[in-house]
């Protein structure tokens, strides 16, 4: 357990300190910082997914309904971040309202198709579901990588697009080569897993629904301290 929380605490706070605190801008409002950086931190959950994407891992050595359950409520975290991401937004500014209609710019209808596909994607994915509209497994995850696979890059062109922190072409290009990593690491053979002593350790499942639950509560603990910093008077560029 402690090298998967390490892991994830790699791959979130890492984009945090490169794209974000790096040539860091002054901020835009404490309320406008906290949503961005909620809806950036959506998409860091997004790609996690690709990386934890159901299939029972060598470490740790847990029993499968681990992992679905990290890779489901993973999901679940990044919608939810994305809801916040919009909700808070439309809350603040009623006027981007008008990001979301036809006439919205390319850069802003990525996004709401993004979020739209994202939230359809959770309810066809469960078993219950799933199971009825295809007939194999297989097919399944074809169908859902695939869609994955749009969902991402449909939120990199609004992220990337939209420039209010990653516009630096250094910081353009180190996003993009990252996610085409993630994005292709489930296309890559798996190399047979080891066997560890003794049977998987069982009834893990609500351990990991816990973590996806405490990693989201630091992400928006993180998104809430750099508005909070941005917005301050404190030279932390």
């Amino acid at each position: 357990m402690t090298a998967i929380i390490g892991r994830l605490t790699l791959i979130i706070v890492a984009p945090f300190f490169v794209l974000l605190l790096t040539n860091a801008k002054p901020g835009i409002g404490l309320v406008w910082d906290f949503a961005n950086i909620s809806g950036l931190f959506s998409a860091v959950f997004m790609l996690i997914l690709f990386i934890y994407s159901g299939r029972p891992l060598g470490k740790p050595y847990y029993d499968g309904k681990f992992f679905m359950n990290l890779h489901r409520d993973l999901g679940y975290a990044a919608t939810a971040l994305a809801v916040i991401h919009i909700g808070t937004l439309l809350t603040k500014e009623p006027l981007t309202l008008a990001y979301l209609l036809p006439s919205a710019s390319w850069t802003m209808q990525s996004g709401m198709w993004a979020i739209i596909l994202l939230i359809f994607a959770l309810p066809v994915s469960l078993p219950s579901v799933r199971k009825k509209m295809w007939r194999t497994q297989k097919s399944f995850k074809r169908w859902h990588y695939g869609l994955s696979v749009a969902i991402m890059l449909l939120t990199l062109l609004h992220i990337v697009g939209a420039g209010f922190y990653i516009k630096e072409i250094w910081k353009v290009t180190f996003l993009s080569a990252v996610a085409a990593l993630i994005i292709f690491l489930p296309l890559l053979p798996r190399k047979p897993l080891e066997r560890g002593d003794g049977p998987r350790k069982r009834n893990t499942g609500i351990l990991a629904s816990w973590l996806a639950c405490c990693f989201m509560v630091v992400v928006i603990l993180l998104a809430a301290g750099y508005a909070l910093l941005a917005n301050s008077d404190l030279p932390y560029e």
